[in-house]
């Protein structure tokens, strides 16, 4: 199954970073999760989040937040549309499930009235 990341919102924080005490090198990510199959694609409800810097590359975890970058991380979670969570059937799968119904029709027929079979073959 493949994985995709679907990004909601990226925003660039004017804040310090906690680690290089560098101003608007904050970034910060609100993405969801999303499966790819043959037959199915299944968007996942939750939503992962992320906050890196970009100047010395550091993923900045919860505990190193300031109150101030605690703020705009509740402004921003906010803000965010996330995509409607469920299963997309692909056409595939609808064709796999018309194929599997077909069959199964014709086999009750075959089964519960052979008549039917045998009158159509004498024409």
């Amino acid at each position: 199954m493949k994985t995709e990341y679907i990004v909601l919102k990226e925003a660039v924080l004017n804040n310090n970073c906690p680690e290089c005490y560098a101003t608007e090198s904050l970034l910060l990510s609100f993405k969801q999760k999303r499966q790819f199959s043959k037959l199915f694609i299944k968007t996942k409800r939750e939503i992962l989040e992320s906050m890196d810097c970009q100047k010395c590359e550091t993923t900045i975890f919860p505990g190193r937040w300031t109150d101030d970058i605690e703020r705009v991380y509740s402004y921003h979670k906010k803000t965010i549309d996330p995509k409607k969570s469920g299963i997309r059937f692909t056409n595939l799968s609808y064709i796999l499930i018309a194929f599997i119904l077909l069959a199964v029709g014709a086999l009750c027929i075959l089964l519960y009235q052979p008549e039917l079979i045998r009158q159509s073959l004498t024409f």
